[in-house]
């Protein structure tokens, strides 16, 4: 006797997802695709499914042979992606099997070949090339829920180049809180001349701004999960342009052969604005690189988890010091460009590495004192900001 789990309706955090009765008939469906294409599909559509799913038919990937296409589509409930690429579709038909399984069998399959796929009698999805076969269970569940646009209140279009820049500059000051929800993402929104991604996790804060693209005519902000942004950057190298809608509670991006429909995160961004230092009476201007290669170095011998380091600052050098509990210790002597009062500040390292690692000429430090926030500056890019917070050695 077979059992079925049938599911009519779900509701999540406030969004009503129909998912549909299917037949448990298979449809014999058989194309063929190139290897190569298929899995750098496959490897962009599958990572919104993780690899442990409590709900089976969260594990699986979609997908639909019809009209010399194959369209693939995965969710996690919060994040729908789709994707079509061209096959030689012999018959047209649509399976759900696991998306990390198939994935890694088209991996390990050798490059540069065609792949068959065919739905068998026993409604087994069988994969095949040369002397090899590999066969799939076929989810005969529900079809895979899909998150609703809705109703698009912002449509414009961005440079891809823009948004990468926007986001990889950001991304790593997302808080990983979760008890912090409205910070477990990047905050874009608009003023009267720019477009902004920010993010912060209560010790630092990342703000990157571009000009506002013509085509929105009102300001608005809204919250992208963290899991969104690390999707979204993997596929935008499929497109010039994309594609941007916003609703009340939603995201719609689309880039090449990809959308992306994610949820927004239901929460207030804190005004960042008033902890943006207003004037600060020392700045030092170094080579970032070079910078960043000196904290690197000093900060090898401390084994605390916030890997602290020490600067002290006079007339034309910076010294950087740390040390550790087993009484390692490391000290190194640079030049740069700083006329102001001796001080001595403390950082963690890492985020002082982050931000450096997005700035590829020169950077400004403006501080006031060793117990205030510090802001570091692109010396050639007047979008771009980062402030950290001082902390004691």
């Amino acid at each position: 006797m077979k059992y079925f789990l049938r599911i009519d309706n779900v509701r999540v955090v406030g969004i009503d997802v129909e998912i549909k009765k299917q037949s448990s008939v298979c449809e014999q469906m058989r194309f063929r695709i190139g290897r190569t294409s298929l899995l750098s599909t496959l490897s962009r559509v599958s990572g919104v499914v993780e690899r442990r799913n409590a709900i089976d038919i969260l594990a699986c990937i979609n997908i639909k042979a019809q009209h010399g296409s194959i369209k693939l589509m995965a969710t996690d409930l919060d994040i729908s992606i789709f994707a079509s690429l061209a096959a030689d579709v012999l018959t047209e038909g649509e399976v759900k099997v696991s998306a990390h399984t198939l994935h890694d069998i088209v991996k390990k399959l050798p490059a540069d070949l065609d792949v068959n796929f065919e739905v068998n009698d026993q409604g087994k999805l069988l994969i095949s090339y040369g002397n090899a076969n590999f066969s799939l269970p076929n989810v005969v569940l529900n079809k895979l829920p899909v998150l609703e646009e809705g109703d698009h209140k912002y449509d414009f279009t961005l440079l891809n180049t823009d948004l990468i820049d926007l986001l990889n500059k950001t991304k790593f000051a997302v808080s990983l809180d979760d008890t912090r929800y409205n910070l477990n993402g990047i905050y874009l929104h608009t003023d009267e001349q720019f477009l902004y991604c920010v993010a912060t996790d209560g010790h630092r804060l990342s703000c990157v701004k571009k000009p506002k693209p013509q085509n929105i005519n009102s300001e608005f902000g809204v919250i992208i999960p963290r899991k969104t942004v690390i999707e979204l950057l993997k596929v935008l190298d499929d497109c010039d342009e994309i594609n941007i809608k916003l609703s009340d509670r939603k995201i719609k991006f689309t880039c090449g052969k990809y959308i992306i429909i994610s949820k927004l995160i239901d929460g207030a961004f804190p005004d960042y604005k008033c902890v943006i230092p207003a004037s600060q009476d020392k700045q030092m201007v170094v080579e970032s690189s070079k910078l960043a290669s000196v904290i690197d170095r000093v900060s090898v011998v401390v084994s605390d988890r916030i890997k602290s380091i020490e600067f002290s600052l006079q007339e034309k050098s910076l010294t950087l010091h740390s040390n550790s509990q087993e009484c390692s210790d490391a000290t190194e002597f640079i030049e740069v460009d700083y006329n102001g009062a001796p001080i001595e500040i403390g950082f963690n390292s890492r985020y002082l590495l982050d931000a450096l690692s997005c700035i590829k000429s020169k950077c400004k430090f403006s501080l006031s004192d060793s117990s205030s926030a510090t802001v570091i500056t692109d010396e050639n890019d007047p979008n771009v900001l980062y402030i950290v917070m001082p902390v004691r050695t």
